[in-house]
């Protein structure tokens, strides 16, 4: 299997390298999944299409960078079962062990050439490459292509969908009607919330002034002329001229009132998920990336994978309730932040301490802290409980797998809570500085 190969990366290349690779029917798999959503998602269709077959597995989730004797540990403690690394980079050159078979690396980079051959795409191909394999040695349905589709979609962006596999993967599922683009209001919860609820909750992104604020979401409203029988309805029960009439005017009003840079995050292109049901809150892709984020965040990827592998009962209502406890929690932390920062700022960061809050609100409150301008948005930023910190960022040049392989070269243990933000259980403030300088060396030179 050539790099230049893999480079090419259609579906057609795809699915010859992926007919290269043999599964054994009767055995155990073990599938070990990066933490990020689209490989998640990914994970969640080689789990539907081996249960599907027949056959068994068991789940891990591990950083999105390892080294290859953490890839040895699971041949030694697996070495029975078939073993899927999804969206997992690794670091290291040495020959990893046989034990009865090698295994699988859907998606992914090595430094390693043997690694390299066990290798199927890229780390920009995982939906498509893990849904092409399960295509062809397991059981698929329509269901598995809408997911490989938003997982593409959240990987690339909405708009971009290079390299090729990606663009054919996602126009499959448009072609059979799987998903649907549409544009207009994209906060959590258009079609299953309360009009009323819509706006008060909002965290993704916070909306300043009406997040949090119910006489601001009145008022909202009440301009935009939503007549009151109504405001307790979500707009998948109004019909369609009712529903664009009041998009249209919500929209207007919205403008008014908020700050051009999140614009974008309120108003936009979103899709649809059409073999969800009208009120699913996985209906929308933004939807969907929402409370998957949130489950991230949280430290709940198990929840949130019994949803994505097909679970719409008590799974999913209980993820969902999850979703709108955190986020209130999160606002009224947001707002106390806002009326009594107290917090320390220097030439390239900014730390924040909070008493009495969870360690799983950290990552949202400094998500939100930064986006809407609470603290310096050009600085990474430290926000701490009494025993927890987490370090985030805006910026899109950070690259997180070489900050996780900086973490590691200075002892430093941390979780991934997003894309972009590192969780430190314990973080003493004389290695507040490694971390910095981990997430970008560029800060040292400056200090």
């Amino acid at each position: 299997m050539s790099r230049k190969t893999r480079g090419s990366e259609s579906l057609a290349s795809l699915k010859k390298q992926c007919a290269e690779m043999t599964l054994k029917n009767d055995a155990q798999v073990l599938l070990v999944s990066s933490p990020y959503t689209s490989s998640a998602l990914a994970t969640a269709i080689m789990c539907r299409a081996i249960m599907k077959s027949g056959g068994t597995f068991h789940l891990s989730f591990e950083p999105p960078v390892i080294d290859l004797n953490r890839v040895d540990d699971f041949q030694v403690k697996h070495e029975s079962e078939s073993i899927f690394f999804i969206g997992i980079d690794t670091i290291g050159k040495k020959k990893i062990r046989k034990g009865k078979g090698y295994p699988i690396f859907l998606g992914g980079t090595s430094e390693s050439m043997q690694i390299e051959s066990l290798t199927i795409g890229t780390t920009h191909t995982v939906p498509a490459v893990t849904y092409t394999f399960a295509d062809e040695h397991l059981t698929t349905y329509d269901y598995d292509l809408e997911i490989a589709a938003a997982a593409t979609l959240l990987l690339t962006g909405y708009n971009q969908q290079s390299p090729k596999a990606n663009k054919e993967i996602v126009e499959q599922a448009k072609e059979r009607k799987l998903i649907e683009e549409r544009k207009g209001i994209r906060l959590f919860g258009f079609g299953f919330l309360p009009l009323d609820e819509l706006f008060l909750y909002s965290t993704k992104p916070f909306i300043q002034g009406i997040s949090g604020n119910q006489k601001a979401c009145d008022e909202l409203l009440n301009e935009a002329e939503i007549p009151i029988p109504k405001l307790r309805s979500p707009m998948s029960t109004l019909s369609r001229e009712e529903a664009q009439h009041l998009t249209q005017h919500l929209t207007s009003k919205l403008l008014d009132k908020i700050e051009p840079s999140i614009i974008s995050h309120i108003l936009g292109t979103d899709f649809i998920l059409t073999r969800e049901t009208e009120t699913s809150p996985l209906r929308y892709l933004s939807g969907l990336e929402a409370i998957a984020e949130t489950a991230w965040a949280r430290q709940e990827l198990g929840a949130s994978m019994s949803v994505w592998i097909g679970d719409r009962g008590r799974s999913l209502r209980d993820l969902i309730d999850t979703y709108l406890s955190h986020h209130k929690d999160v606002i009224s932390v947001i707002l106390r932040l806002e009326t009594k920062l107290k917090g320390i700022s220097t030439q390239t960061s900014t730390s924040i301490e909070i008493t009495g809050v969870q360690r799983e609100l950290l990552t949202d409150v400094g998500r939100i802290a930064l986006q809407s301008g609470i603290v310096n948005q050009e600085r990474p930023l430290l926000v701490s409980n009494e025993n927890s910190t987490v370090s985030i960022w805006t910026t899109e040049k950070i690259d997180m797998n070489q900050v996780l392989h900086l973490i590691r070269k200075k002892s430093l243990n941390a979780v991934l809570t997003s894309p972009k933000s590192l969780m430190f259980k314990y973080l003493p403030i004389e290695s507040r500085e490694d971390v910095l300088n981990s997430i970008n060396p560029e800060i040292s030179k400056r200090s």
